[in-house]
């Protein structure tokens, strides 16, 4: 059984692994100024999706179809800046070792890099939904077809698809040392005794481009083409001749910007890592083609999609962007009154103690 062809842990790990082999070490400064990026990237991921989740959870006027998959999508979002990019920063200090043994490595090696999976497809297929909730809004006004009912179901598959999708880590992944001594623990994926490995992984990576990026991309291109037709030719003249359904065609248009805005962002974002991999089996391991940096950019852009979203989210739509704001003076108003509680309390028990 030969299991000498290995990759990465980590899912986007395991993307660069088969783009190129690894080149110069980073020298600490190129260590230090690509943690920043990540951590500055990772606390906009968190903030703004939590953000975008409390936003949908207390206003009223913003628990609709779209918004409930919105903040679905933030969610898998979040998963992708806890279970994605972080341990991306300790892949760029200790390569593929990893930090712990035993039983505890064997859970990080398949549920991290399982949920990292899930997170990634659950987040492109919230947008696949949105697109299928936008088009039958607009194109059915007077039928409700996406009710409350159905997004609930919409989203249960999203995770249910994307941790079907992602099951074959638990298998592939598996615990090594190098050389069968006591200098490393690396998480490699495995698909012998039932696959080929080479192949496999292969196969699995064109499957990754066919069902979460070129499929859903070309789904969502039509549902939104039709959309925009739509809205163009104003077909419906009884429908629009009311100002309020212009008002309503006004919001329309500007949720489609926004929308169409966070599917080119993640069409782009993505489209360099499937270039890196292509390339990879079609030059073959050995040739390198793009600079490490050009690599480091590629994988960066996309996991920074999760921070970018809710920046979108914020600068097209006004009601998350007012949400935002009420958000940040709540809790500067809970910071002030804590703190006045505190400095309160420290001269009643100097009192008492006097």
């Amino acid at each position: 059984m030969n299991y000498s062809n290995f990759t990465e842990n980590n899912t986007l790990e395991r993307l660069n692994s088969i783009s190129c082999r690894p080149q110069i070490p980073d020298n600490d400064l190129t260590k230090a100024w690509k943690t920043v990026i990540y951590c500055v990237t990772i606390l906009v991921s968190l903030v703004g999706n939590s953000l975008v989740i409390l936003v949908v959870y207390r206003k009223q006027r913003m628990r609709t179809t779209t918004n409930f998959l919105i903040a679905n999508m933030a969610g898998s979002d979040l998963l992708i800046a806890i279970f994605v990019m972080t341990p991306t920063i300790r892949s760029i200090y200790t390569g593929e070792d990893m930090l712990v043994e035993g039983i505890l490595a064997q859970l990080v090696c398949k549920l991290v890099t399982f949920l990292q999976q899930t997170s990634i497809a659950v987040s492109i297929l919230s947008l696949t939904a949105i697109a299928f909730d936008r088009f039958f809004a607009i194109m059915l006004p007077f039928r409700k077809v996406i009710t409350f009912r159905i997004t609930m179901v919409l989203i249960s598959l999203t995770w249910i698809f994307g941790l079907f999708y992602a099951a074959p880590i638990l298998y592939t992944n598996r615990i090594f040392t190098k050389n069968g001594s006591d200098d490393g623990t690396y998480c490699h994926e495995v698909w012998e005794p039932l696959f080929n490995s080479s192949k496999a992984r292969k196969d699995y990576t064109f499957i990754n481009f066919g069902f979460l990026y070129a499929g859903p991309l070309i789904v969502i291109t039509i549902l939104y083409t039709a959309i925009v037709i739509e809205l163009w030719r104003g077909n419906n003249i009884k429908f629009r001749c009311s100002v309020n359904q212009q008002e309503i065609e006004k919001s329309n248009r500007k949720v489609l910007k926004m929308l169409a805005t966070v599917v080119i962002i993640f069409a782009i974002f993505w489209f360099p890592v499937y270039i890196f991999q292509f390339m990879f089996y079609v030059r073959g391991p050995d040739s390198c083609l793009f600079p490490g940096i050009v690599r480091f950019i590629g994988y960066f852009l996309c996991q920074a999609t999760s921070a970018v979203n809710p920046v979108v989210f914020a600068i097209f739509c006004e009601n998350y962007r007012e949400g935002f704001k009420e958000s940040f003076r709540n809790i500067k108003r809970q910071s002030k009154n804590f703190l006045k509680c505190g400095s309160n309390t420290v001269p009643n028990n100097r009192s008492i103690e006097e």
